[in-house]
């Protein structure tokens, strides 16, 4: 397994149904890929988002967390908050409170973790320039 690590994710916006233009928004993930939380806000471009990973990493010691239920008090979610303002916020919601509690403290300890490296970023991948038929069974390298 490897590190968690900070995915940047585009997605259209619908406000009121009417498409707008694309976002972004980060996940971070565990080193097994569960998707661990989520930033609050949605950014116009990877700068502005990679910008506000920045400052979560580098306010991470003064958040105030929230945890709280919904859907008439049966699901737990968490959130963060600095200085009032949304940042993160669980991606999904748990049943109990010790595993939204649980889950908190994983994201909390994969933004510092995560922080070492920075964000990663998506690298293309080098393909050959031609395909070549294998034989069945072979194994093929594409880096």
């Amino acid at each position: 397994m490897g590190q968690p690590r900070f995915l940047l994710v585009s997605r259209p916006v619908h406000p009121h149904g009417v498409r707008t233009g694309d976002a972004v928004v980060w996940r971070l993930l565990g080193a097994n890929n569960r998707h661990l939380g989520q930033s609050e806000e949605t950014f116009r471009d990877a700068d502005a988002c990679l910008a506000s990973i920045a400052r979560l990493q580098q306010r991470v010691d003064r958040l105030r967390a929230t945890i709280g239920t919904v859907e008439h008090g049966q699901l737990w979610r968490w959130r963060l908050e600095f200085e009032n303002v949304p940042v993160a916020c669980s991606t999904r919601a748990f049943r109990r409170q010790r595993e939204c509690q649980y889950n908190l403290g994983l994201f909390l300890a994969g933004v510092l973790s995560a922080a070492a490296g920075g964000p990663q970023q998506a690298r293309p991948l080098a393909l050959p320039a031609r395909s070549v038929p294998q034989p069945r069974g072979a194994l093929r390298s594409l880096v």
